[in-house]
């Protein structure tokens, strides 16, 4: 029987394999690890290190008098508070862990296919997170839904792979309408009689949209004041896109005394390409601002599969990803990760 020791053996190596790669492209689409304290570059040469020149509602007030249409574009470090708010939610989205070990792999037949429903909690974000505007001046609304839910199917292929698909509703709930597609395709590694050794590469498209800069609750104050400091004068239509792509490295082992029971841990590299569009009506038009940030995170996972049945299995996961973030110009560096509890039921189809 294989110790746990070896467990944390083959994640430290996988970590290994990932970290190098992770920082790779980081440098080579330009995000960057680092980033927080330099600000943005915008359209037409402006560029901004503090203040309205690059915050999360972009030109809303004071120099765009006048302007019917504000349609700067921005490029964050990946430390700004702006891009931790696109991690961190990118973050929530990936497509990791939750992965129920084939009970009988040796019987394992292409075309079979798994129908899951997943679900992850959503941590409420305290008021200090969420001030992300204006790099790190002004707040928005992102404590939306509670939960992320979507269902998951797995089709095996032949040669040991099995693709993966998983999209949450596209219709609006909780102030959020979802149209995103997370897809995947794995392979074991190494695979024994009670554990095994998987990869699996999984990527994102698509976008959430609702009212983040300019929510209902703030058209109450005037324009410009402490409680509406974007000046806003209607709902905004924001659209946050959190695209990325990653890998991670998966083991688990079934225990000889509770075979029902797998326990399973995993890493993961991941490239995450976001982008925020403002779509808001304040006091001076229109600002359509675009900001966009590119760079690299690690993450985690640990939890396990309980099969009901030989077809039926319920899986249980705690996620875990740092995300760095400089809250200010003036301010250090600092982790504020993502840590949730994640669960999927899952019934094959053989």
């Amino acid at each position: 029987m294989i110790r746990w020791t070896h467990t944390v053996g083959i994640a430290i190596f996988a970590a290994g394999l990932i970290a190098p790669a992770g920082t790779l492209l980081a440098q080579v689409y330009g995000g960057g690890t680092g980033g927080g304290s330099t600000g943005a570059t915008g359209s037409g040469g402006a560029t901004g290190g503090a203040g309205a020149t690059g915050g999360m509602a972009g030109g809303m007030t004071g120099g765009a008098a006048g302007s019917a249409y504000l349609q700067n574009n921005y490029h964050l470090g990946f430390n700004r508070p702006e891009a931790w708010g696109l991690k961190y939610f990118a973050s929530a989205s990936l497509l990791s862990g939750l992965q129920p070990s084939d009970p009988n792999p040796e019987g394992r037949r292409v075309g079979s296919i798994t129908i899951g429903f997943e679900a992850g909690y959503v941590p409420m974000l305290d008021a200090g997170q969420q001030r992300i505007g204006y790099n790190g001046k002004a707040p928005e609304d992102l404590n939306k839904a509670p939960i992320f839910a979507r269902p998951v199917i797995r089709v095996t292929l032949p040669w040991k792979l099995t693709a993966i698909a998983a999209a949450p509703p596209p219709f609006e709930a909780f102030g959020v309408t979802s149209h995103m597609l997370a897809f995947g395709l794995e392979r074991p590694i190494v695979e024994r009689h009670n554990w095994s050794f998987t990869w699996r590469g999984y990527g994102q498209l698509g976008s959430v949209k609702g009212a983040f800069t300019c929510p209902k609750s703030v058209l109450s104050f005037a324009p410009g004041s402490p409680d509406n400091p974007t000046a806003c004068v209607g709902e905004s239509s924001d659209v946050a896109s959190l695209r990325y792509a990653g890998m991670e490295f998966q083991f688990a082992h079934r225990l000889a005394r509770m075979p029902k029971l797998v326990p399973h841990v995993a890493v993961g590299g991941n490239f995450i390409d976001g982008v925020f569009q403002v779509h808001a009506p304040v006091r001076n038009g229109m600002d359509e601002t675009r900001l966009w940030t590119r760079g690299g995170t690690f993450s985690g996972t640990a939890g396990a599969s309980y099969w009901v049945t030989q077809h039926a299995a319920v899986t249980i996961d705690a996620f875990y990803s740092p995300l760095w973030v400089q809250r200010s110009p003036t301010a250090p560096t600092t982790n504020d990760g993502l840590f949730n509890v994640r669960a999927m039921l899952s019934y094959t189809f053989r």
